[in-house]
């Protein structure tokens, strides 16, 4: 029988909320989106945005049914919009209404709507919708939502008993009730009942259809809230109930019954519960039980539910026992299903090499692995002795027909002396699990010895004995005996017993040869000696003695080396006596005097070059080397070079042009007479050169040069115009280099004047001329001029100046000086100032002084003492002026004076909430003529 283990099936499930409600099918549309535990973001916290999530669920109106959920709807209230809905509609298709106010369902008809609207849509731009200030519920069909038409059945309430808000941040909680028997729909908000209709729907709106479909909407507009939905519980949905479950014999499982606002859980019956009073314990009875959970939520309602839990037995399975085969036999497959029906799969994969447990694992849960074994016999392997290999056609003797461990056959194919065989012995049957064998006999090719060559050798040199074992092992003898004066061929013949064949060597005797070697030319005594070559002109190699010498004659024997077949041979070097170059000596020069170029042949013949180049300037000795190819030696010549005498004189000081110029001496301070050229110039700066007498030895010229000054031209940092009756203008008697001097004219501020100013002596300075206008000073007209209109976001005034030369420019409230004449972005109803000049300031300010129109863009009349109330007080000097404050959606609230105190908020003593007003403001403008102006404000708290 197959052997069996034990084996536990673990399983673990886990249900949890989101394993349960993912089986309601919903499809998210337009900006909505899953969070998973069926929870959904309806639209994110973004302006202009409308989401959806649907469900393919059918409801009959027929029968009773409760929805169960929670919405959030953000935690902004004033700036927060605009809310959710559920709706009811005939089939399942995902589709999204209008956005804003139309939360999603707007235009979905026919339609049965239960909205959650947390915005107050009253004024033309966002849609008359009769909305209530509070944040509200109302029950609407067809898509419409102006709560004035026929289609608002029920409501508009507010959504909260406890509070006009409910974008709070919080999660609240919903319950849609449908009672079929007295066609009611009710809604519960935070527990609490605060709407009901009551209306055969099914046939009023839904033209009797069995099969209505449901979802979520919600939407934002110019304001946005983040809103979200998460299911609790639908009765209607059988999937959303606990679901039958199957687990083995003394196995576990998790089971999760929670719903989003459940509180209490209670299970019966309690055996086998790991805990009946939480919302998923672990269950593990002994036999198949139904458990029911009883849920208590956060409104006190009571949800109960139920589930079978199946417990089955384990089983072993069991197998045919599975005969042994001998190593490598063909083995079956193993079966995939037991006796008992039970499939599975084994492992590891067949091995009919050796004997293997094998393990079946069941794919059924309850039931164990098992495993068999399968037992391989290993085959015995035939043995014989070796057979020694053969030489090439020599006798084999017939193998054994009987191994050496008893096993009999017959071997394959036929011997062969020729060429190495494997042959193949074969079992005779019924000997059991016996193996082939085979047996390799080698056959050797008999071998040609081979050896070394043998050098050739000189005639009569010593011949050593030849091998009696060849390079590759074979022994033998060599004919005829050993000859060193002829070339020989010698045969070597194997002893008796080598596998082998008779080989020949030939031993080449040569005749000695003389070495040639090509005559040295004659060199000079000390002259480099190349090295004489080591192989002669017929290739004998070999070495020369003496070692060579490059200061006499020598003969030099040539020594054949060892292995040459050759004599030794003699070579003659000549060696000659150097000659000492001579020339005549070279008389003294002064220093730059010409020099004329040395002879380039000795006066005894020898030819050369000489060395550094000719210098007229500095005593030098020359060298002169003898060319390549003469036997002479290098000798020396100097060339003594006087140096001049350098003509001394005093320096003379620069002078300005026309100055007098005293004559320069003509016997210089060192002694040294001459004459100078050119003649003197005292207009222009001049270099001069003394060229000394004759006679007066090694002098050299000199030169002079006077330096005639060109005038320095003052200069002044002067205006070139300046105001009549200007006082601040001084003429200064030091310029900006220095000179000092006089004007020629006292300053004259009335006048247009011509300057001369003249340099005090000595300061080879020239006169100069200065003009300074006198400009005369304008008077200004200035006006401005408003060209945008009343309380405009950008005022803007343009400033217009007569009266001047035309270039001028402007300053609005002591700021920057600008040329642009146009000012704009000015607020405020203070007084504003805008001044005007010409560029060069001659000319007095003009100034004008004016207003604008503007009004608070919000005001907080929270009583802290900062913008408590709300006026124009730019209209303040308007005795007749009126301003009208409506809300959202017309209604007058206040009319006041801008000379008052203004609105404080209220309306009937009751505060207003933080929105945007409108107003409407009656005002004469600046020509006189009435004007009016509307546009909003915002009151914040």
């Amino acid at each position: 029988m197959l052997s069996t283990k034990n084996y536990i099936v673990f399983i673990s499930l886990y249900f949890s909320c989101s394993l349960l409600h993912a089986q309601l099918n919903a499809t998210t549309v337009g900006d909505a989106q899953s969070l998973g535990n069926n929870c959904f973001i309806i639209t994110p916290d973004l302006l202009n945005q409308s989401g959806g999530v649907w469900y393919d669920n059918a409801i009959d109106f027929d029968d009773d049914f409760t929805i169960n959920y929670q919405n959030n709807f953000g935690s902004k209230d004033a700036n927060g919009a605009d809310g959710m809905a559920l709706v009811f509609k005939r089939d399942a298709t995902p589709l999204i209404g209008g956005l804003g106010g139309g939360l999603g369902y707007q235009g979905i008809s026919p339609s049965l709507v239960v909205e959650f609207d947390t915005y107050l849509n009253n004024t033309p731009q966002e849609g008359l919708l009769a909305d209530p200030s509070f944040d509200h519920i109302a029950i609407m069909r067809n898509g419409n939502p102006f709560h004035n038409s026929a289609d608002n059945l029920a409501g508009p309430v507010q959504a909260s008993n406890t509070s006009i808000n409910i974008e709070d941040g919080t999660t609240h909680e919903i319950k849609i009730e449908w009672i079929a028997s007295t066609t009611t729909l009710n809604v519960y908000f935070d527990c609490v009942l605060r709407l009901s209709l009551n209306q055969d729907v099914k046939n009023t709106i839904f033209s009797g259809d069995d099969s209505i479909f449901f979802g979520f909407v919600g939407s934002t507009g110019g304001l946005s809230n983040l809103h979200q939905v998460c299911f609790n519980s639908i009765s209607f949905i059988d999937n959303l109930q606990l679901q039958d479950e199957t687990i083995c014999e003394n196995d576990n499982i998790q089971v999760d019954a929670t719903i989003p606002s459940g509180v209490t859980y209670s299970w019966s019956p309690t055996n086998g519960v790991s805990n009946p009073n939480i919302a998923n314990p672990s269950f593990s009875p002994n036999s198949s039980t139904t458990y029911t959970v009883t849920i208590g939520d956060v409104c006190g309602d009571t949800t109960v539910d139920d589930f079978i839990l199946t417990v089955l037995p384990n089983q072993t399975p069991t197998f045919n026992v599975v005969s042994q085969i001998c190593e490598g036999g063909s083995l079956t497959s193993l079966p995939t299903t037991s006796l008992e029906g039970i499939t599975g799969t084994w492992s590891p994969a067949l091995n009919n090499t050796q004997t293997t447990t094998y393990t079946f694992t069941p794919n059924i849960d309850c039931a164990n692995t098992i495993t068999t074994d399968i037992v391989v016999i290993p085959l015995t392997l035939p043995t014989f002795n070796t057979v020694a290999p053969i030489c090439q056609g020599e006798t084999l003797t017939a193998l054994p027909t009987t191994s050496n461990n008893g096993i009999t056959g017959t071997w394959s194919p036929a011997l062969n002396n020729m060429a190495t065989t494997t042959y193949t012995f074969m079992p005779d049957t019924g000997q059991g699990c016996v193996d082939t064998a085979t047996l390799q006999i080698d056959v050797t090719t008999p071998v040609i010895p081979s050896f070394d060559t043998v050098a050739p050798i000189c005639e009569g040199e010593a011949l050593a004995p030849l091998p009696t074992t060849s390079n590759d092992g074979i022994t033998g003898t060599w004919s005829p005996a050993l000859n060193n004066t002829t070339t020989t061929t010698y045969t070597f013949t194997p002893n008796v017993g080598e596998c082998a064949t008779s080989t020949t060597l030939d031993i080449i005797v040569n005749t000695p040869v003389l070495p040639v070697f090509d005559a040295i030319d004659s060199i000079c005594e000390g002259e480099a000696l190349a090295p004489l070559p080591t192989t002669s002109n017929n290739g004998i190699t070999g070495t020369w003695s003496p070692a060579p010498n490059n200061t006499i004659t020598t003969t030099y024997t040539f020594t054949p080396n060892a292995g040459e077949c050759a004599v030794a041979t003699t070579l003659d070097v000549v060696v000659d006596i150097p000659v000492l170059p001579i020339f005549d000596p070279i008389n003294p020069i002064c220093e730059g005097e010409a020099l004329a170029p040395l002879p380039t042949a000795s006066n005894n013949g020898i030819a050369g070059t000489w060395s550094p180049a000719l210098n007229n300037t500095t005593t030098t000795t020359y060298t002169f080397t003898p060319n390549a190819g003469e036997c002479a030696n290098t000798t020396d010549l100097t060339i003594t070079v006087i140096p001049n005498s350098i003509p001394e004189f005093d320096f003379v000081n620069p002078i300005c042009p026309g100055e007098f110029l005293q004559e320069l001496p003509l016997v210089s301070n060192n002694g040294i007479t001459g004459i100078w050229s050119p003649a003197l110039d005292n207009q222009n700066t001049t270099t001069y050169t003394f060229t000394p007498d004759a006679g007066q030895g090694c002098v050299a010229s000199g030169s002079l040069i006077i330096e005639v000054l060109q005038p320095t031209i003052p200069s002044f940092s002067l205006p070139d115009f300046i105001c009549q009756g200007d006082t601040d203008l001084i003429l200064p008697n030091v310029s900006n280099e220095g000179i000092t001097g006089n004007w020629s004219e006292p300053v004259n501020n009335q006048i247009t004047t011509e300057y001369i100013f003249t340099p005090n002596p000595n300061q080879c300075a020239s006169a100069i001329e200065k003009e300074i206008e006198v400009l005369p000073v304008n008077e200004l007209e200035l006006s401005v001029e408003l060209i945008s209109e009343p309380f405009s976001d950008n005022q803007m005034v343009v400033a217009t100046v007569t009266g001047g030369d035309g270039m001028y420019e402007y300053q609005l409230d002591n700021g920057i000086w600008t040329t642009q004449n146009t000012f704009s972005n000015i607020r405020g109803c203070d007084e504003h100032i805008i001044r005007a000049r010409q560029i060069n300031n001659c000319s007095i300010d003009a100034i004008e002084i004016f207003r604008v129109l503007d009004y608070p863009k919000f005001f907080t009349p929270n009583g802290d003492g900062f913008n408590d109330s709300w006026n124009i007080e730019c209209l303040s000097n308007q005795t007749i002026a009126r301003i009208y404050i409506f809300d959202r959606f017309g209604k007058l609230l206040k009319t006041i004076s801008p000379r008052g105190t203004g609105w404080n908020g209220t309306y009937n003593g009751a505060l207003m909430p933080t929105s945007d007003y409108w107003f409407r403001v009656d005002y004469l403008g600046n020509d006189g003529s009435s004007r009016t102006f509307t546009s909003h404000f915002t009151l914040k708290r």
